[in-house]
């Protein structure tokens, strides 16, 4: 039924002439290239987003904020176990197991419940766990406990990559130094010691890995702006699952070259 609608709204407009957008979506929408990444990269959750509404609960990580968004994860984001996390990971971006179980493995220990095997969205403000001080897109827990997106400081971390379109290993590691770098002068309880440096280099290499690429880990700037200002995957812009799936250990090594890459005028922990 759904490749049946999937050719009826998107394909056969195209071949007909009628200017009619694919999905019922507006025509900036970029087509990928053929019918196969329709069918295979793209699921109808893909065209599926609401934010958060009343009752429902984000977390720290724009990520899981989007997946539930999507209704990937439970859109009230509540009660995720590691199955419904790596089937999530895997069926909106090619994210592998392993990547699940290292991000759902410490993410367990903010849920209060003895012997617990969910967690919700919200426990992960706890912080120092997954949640941290210098983050990208959100105001340290000094200044806002609930971790909401916040233009200010993701429009500080965009300025140190000028007017450059793409973003690469050497450019996100000296973004990422220099942004951590200010917010330490602003928070007299700010912190970042080794684990939580692993963590920000790992968030890094994320970003380019997922929306860029394992095998080529450049980012463009508009999937990622795009990305984090809606907590929604840049589909609408051209972006589809990668065909090389991420693995824990491309995650790791691209974060070990993110710590390479930082300017050495800048500390790597406060």
């Amino acid at each position: 039924m759904y490749l049946s609608y999937l050719l009826i709204t998107g394909i056969l407009p195209l071949v007909s002439g009628i200017p009619t957008c694919p999905f019922g979506l507006p025509c900036s929408f970029k087509l990928p290239t053929s019918l196969s990444d329709l069918t295979l990269k793209l699921k109808p959750n893909h065209f599926t987003w609401q934010p958060a509404g009343p009752g429902d609960v984000r977390s720290p990580c724009p990520m899981l904020n989007a997946l539930a968004n999507h209704g990937f994860l439970p859109h009230d984001g509540r009660h995720i176990t590691l199955d419904i996390l790596k089937k999530a990971l895997n069926d909106a971006a090619n994210i592998g197991e392993d990547v699940a179980t290292g991000a759902f493995t410490p993410g367990l220990t903010t849920n209060p419940t003895p012997n617990a095997d969910f967690i919700d969205l919200d426990m992960l403000n706890k912080h120092n766990v997954i949640e941290h001080d210098g983050s990208l897109s959100r105001r340290d827990e000094y200044f806002n406990p609930t971790n909401p997106f916040d233009e200010g400081t993701f429009d500080q971390f965009l300025s140190y990559f000028g007017g450059t379109q793409t973003l690469d290993v050497p450019s996100i590691a000296n973004a990422r130094a220099r942004h951590v770098s200010e917010m330490s002068k602003i928070n007299p309880t700010f912190g970042v010691d080794k684990s939580a440096l692993g963590r920000m280099a790992g968030e890094s290499a994320f970003i380019l890995t997922v929306l860029g690429s394992p095998d080529q880990p450049v980012a463009k700037r508009s999937y990622v702006e795009y990305f984090f200002r809606n907590e929604r995957l840049p589909v609408l812009l051209g972006w589809t699952p990668n065909d090389t799936t991420l693995t824990l250990a491309t995650l790791l090594q691209i974060a070990q070259d993110v710590i390479a890459n930082s300017p050495a005028d800048v500390p790597l922990t406060f």
